[in-house]
């Protein structure tokens, strides 16, 4: 975690100094130090733990520091954030527009802010020096054990695809295999073809490719019969002084005019720039000819020539219990095999389609003799055996790695969703997906054909809480009545996920996490009340999403407490029984997504909603008690999605959201009204100024 944390702390420490010179707020002298020595430390980090996160699975003497490290990390962005808030905030309240702020931000402030403002003691300043004393103790730790110097600044090399394949072995791809032989044999003299399997880490790919080209023999025969054996070059080192042009030339020369197979196993570059060459030499060959590819990316198996695309999809449960009883069952006499075989087939169950899973899980199994060794691994989670980490992790971690730094955060992220949750596209954007590895699967289509939802594999879900290790946690509240005696793992964790079945409520040790950035509960009705909501805001406030479902309508009253999170970026209130937020709601300044959804006695908004400056989000859907937006709310300039919004359209209003105060809300993308009044002013819908308004491609009118 700590890698993708540096840059985000780096960019931070920019925009303090940016907002701070903006708003003519000026930094005293041990402020500007801090921040300097902040940034010294940070860029020395940068430098090595992008190797270090991958070695640390390896080395348990770097895990030592990167945990520490990774913690400090979070505390310098909550540190830094809370400061660029305390001056947005100062700006919206109008100091700065008429006087240059003279108040210096020192490890002591004690100037005036505002009027009947003063900054506490344990201001900004020193927390930032706290957390930055942190980093400095960390790196005296490095420096002693000499973990700096064996890291070193390589990358791990890329382990490749197994080529040494059982062909006997192989389970449930014969109607796979046929349908690539059959590309390879139809129309022999077609232009050159590509014949793309495309799958997740562990499904089969390589093993699949090799039980064609083996199993198919003498259609290889055929089809390369004519192709002369190429000569290596002399020498292998000369190669790299060999330009592309020349090694091309030579392909070319090698198959022109011929028939060839080719096979790429395991492909990952996708960039076209770098096929270009190759893909121009392979159409030299004869018509007929063919290749065969095995990726785990549709970017790589959509740039080939015709390609056609063949997903490996995962396999049955009965076939992959074929799989598992090939290894647990070898030696075994056939009464131990019966006595076993329904606990097996449970167990087997657990690899949901994953060849990979089902042959580590069938190794596993053939060195556990009694029954109740077959019940540990089958009530355990497979992660939790270091054969796993070993073999299944490895064939993901190249996925993993293959990410950009960025994205790596949003796999690991999903970690603390529950097993076989359903993703929704508008939660995990498609620009993601398209870069996703084959992380999800099980997708459906929507109406316009475009995938909306996706769920992620049992085992890559576990593999993403093996990266989140502590940070992110899932707790399962099933028993009612014992609610209060659930520990939790860490109380330093992060994102917190709750699971709460009906009757059941929010454990009480959720209080002291108070370092939680993500709150989410999944539940039946009613498992939060107003006092948890309370506590939790009084207690957790470096929460950045808060997501309480959307069946609580015990939860009626926002304390104002809320105001306390002024890091909060994500809130969903919607199904709650509330009437209104309170008026410090006025401070949540990061605030970009407001679901208020189904809050049916929902009465009014804050006046004061137009503070809520970089809200992208705001949904007031069936809100039939909602009388009227605020005037204020036409200052909601970044607002992508506006679902419900109650207005005038019947004149301008002093108070009241009028149909033209949407006049300067020009990055709309979505666009829900409830009109109020007899009649659609025209010189309110003028005012409204639709025409520029180029992004927004829905509206709907009630």
């Amino acid at each position: 975690m700590a890698a993708a944390l540096v840059p985000s702390a780096l960019e931070l420490i920019t925009r303090v100094e940016a907002v701070a010179s903006l708003k003519g707020v000026r930094l005293g002298r041990d402020s500007k130090n801090e921040l300097q020595r902040l940034r010294h430390n940070l860029l020395a980090f940068n430098a090595i733990l992008e190797d270090a996160e991958q070695k640390r699975r390896t080395d348990r003497a770097i895990q030592l520091w990167i945990d520490p490290l990774t913690d400090a990390a979070y505390d310098v962005v909550d540190v830094l954030d809370e400061w660029i808030t305390t001056l947005v905030k100062l700006r919206i309240k109008g100091v700065g527009k008429t006087s240059i702020l003279k108040a210096k931000v020192g490890s002591y402030i004690t100037h005036c802010l505002h009027t009947a403002q003063v900054v506490r003691r344990d201001d900004l300043a020193f927390k930032l020096k706290e957390v930055s004393d942190k980093l400095d103790e960390i790196t005296t730790e490095i420096n002693q054990v000499h973990l700096i110097l064996s890291l070193g600044f390589q990358h791990s090399r890329r382990i490749e695809s197994t080529a040494l394949v059982d062909m006997s072995a192989i389970i449930g791809r014969d109607e796979v295999k046929g349908d690539i032989v059959s590309s390879l044999l139809s129309a022999s003299t077609e232009r050159l073809k590509t014949i793309s399997v495309v799958g997740m880490g562990g499904v089969g790919k390589t093993a699949i490719a090799q039980l064609v080209y083996m199993d198919e023999n003498d259609v290889a025969k055929t089809i390369i019969k004519e192709v002369e054996h190429v000569k290596r070059f002399e020498g292998a080192d000369s190669l790299d002084s060999f330009p592309l042009s020349a090694l091309l030339g030579r392909i070319c020369r090698s198959i022109h005019g011929k028939k060839f197979f080719l096979v790429l196993d395991d492909v990952w570059g996708d960039d076209m720039r770098h096929w270009e060459g190759l893909i121009q030499t392979f159409k030299h060959g004869a018509p007929g000819s063919r290749i065969l590819l095995t990726t785990r990316k549709d970017t790589v198996a959509n740039m080939m020539v015709d390609s056609h695309v063949i997903h490996l999809e995962p396999l049955s449960d009965e076939q992959c219990w074929m799989v598992v009883s090939q290894g647990a069952f070898s030696g075994r006499g056939d009464e131990q095999c019966w006595n076993l075989e329904d606990i097996g087939k449970r167990i087997s169950n657990k690899c949901k389609g994953s060849p990979l899973a089902a042959k580590i899980l069938g190794g596993l199994l053939r060195f556990k003799s009694r029954r109740e060794e077959w019940e540990n691994v089958l009530n355990s989670e497979i992660w939790e055996f270091e054969i796993a980490h070993q073999e299944l992790f490895v064939f993901l971690l190249l996925s993993y790695y293959d990410l950009p730094l960025q994205l790596r955060e949003c796999f690991k992220y999903c970690a603390i969703f529950p097993k076989d949750f359903v993703f929704n596209g508008e939660i995990i954007i498609y620009q993601w997906m398209a870069q996703a590895c084959s992380f999800f699967q099980d997708f459906l289509m929507d109406k316009d054909g475009l995938k909306s939802t996706w769920k992620m594999h049992d085992f890559v879900h576990d593999f993403a809480q093996f990266l989140m290790m502590n940070n992110g946690i899932v707790i399962e509240v099933m028993n009612p009545g014992g609610n209060s005696r659930i520990d939790l793992p860490s109380t330093k964790a992060r994102y917190l996920t709750a699971l709460i079945a009906e009757g059941c409520c929010l454990p009480t040790s959720v209080y002291g996490a108070k370092k939680l950035h993500s709150l989410m509960i999944i539940s039946g009705e009613n498992a939060i009340t107003n006092e948890a909501v309370q506590i939790i805001f009084n207690q957790a406030k470096r929460l950045r999403l808060v997501d309480f479902g959307c069946h609580n309508a015990l939860v009626n009253t926002i304390p104002k407490e809320i105001g306390n999170l002024i890091h909060l970026r994500h809130i969903n209130l919607s199904g709650s029984t509330i009437k209104g937020l309170p008026r410090s709601s006025r401070d949540l300044h990061n605030l970009q997504y407001l679901n208020l959804n189904n809050c049916k006695s929902l009465e009014n908004l804050p006046d004061e909603i137009g503070n809520l400056i970089n809200l992208i989000y705001l949904g007031t859907l069936h809100c039939y008690k909602l009388a009227c937006y605020p005037k204020s709310a036409r200052r909601l300039t970044n607002l992508r999605q506006l679902c419900g919004i109650v207005l005038r359209a019947d004149r301008n209003d002093a108070k009241e959201f009028a149909l033209g105060d949407l006049e300067n809300l020009n990055c709309l993308h979505e666009l829900s009204m409830v009109l109020k009044g007899n009649s659609v002013n025209d010189r309110e819908l003028k005012r409204a100024k639709f025409e520029n308004k180029p992004d927004l491609k829905e509206i709907k009118v009630e």
